[in-house]
């Protein structure tokens, strides 16, 4: 147990200092690494790293679902978590079922999914000119955030 100590503080000094934007980009990477993982596992016939990849990538999309508690009032946030659920349930049952092929799907749309938030934080992070066309004034803070604000997983 000891041994591990050292890892579980890198892993809170990690989640401790890395942007919600940085965060978010690690989630979904997890996610997809453990679903390819997954296949993998289940076209080998290994049982620890399919139980392993079932449980780290059923975890993220967790995860990632529990962050958007609070947001129902949002379509997009409600869509979303029905999205993750619906994620899980495919990841559950190409284990249960032997059914790798089963995982493109989950793989490809949780890629495109990346790919949007990657663009939207890239978007979101350039400069707006103020007055120029088809840009936006730049948006006063919320009241008690800061510029550059470091999360942890727990907000």
């Amino acid at each position: 147990m000891s041994s591990t100590m050292p890892i579980n503080a890198y892993h809170a000094a990690v989640q401790n200092t890395i942007t919600p934007s940085e965060l978010l980009i690690r989630l979904y990477e997890g996610a997809i690494k453990s679903v390819l993982l997954l296949e993998e596992a289940i076209r080998s016939r290994n049982i620890p790293k399919r139980s392993d990849a079932v449980h780290r990538s059923t975890a993220i999309l967790g995860e990632l679902a529990s962050a958007l508690d609070g947001q129902e009032s949002l379509e997009w946030a409600q869509k979303l978590v029905g999205l993750y659920v619906f994620l899980i349930e495919e990841i559950t049952v190409a284990n249960i079922k032997d059914e790798p092929e089963r995982l493109l799907p989950v793989r490809t749309i949780l890629s495109e999914l990346l790919e949007s938030w990657r663009e939207a934080i890239h978007f979101s992070s350039r400069p707006t000119g103020v007055g120029s066309p088809g840009t936006a004034s730049p948006a006063a803070p919320v009241s008690g955030s800061a510029p550059g604000r470091r999360l942890s997983m727990k907000g």
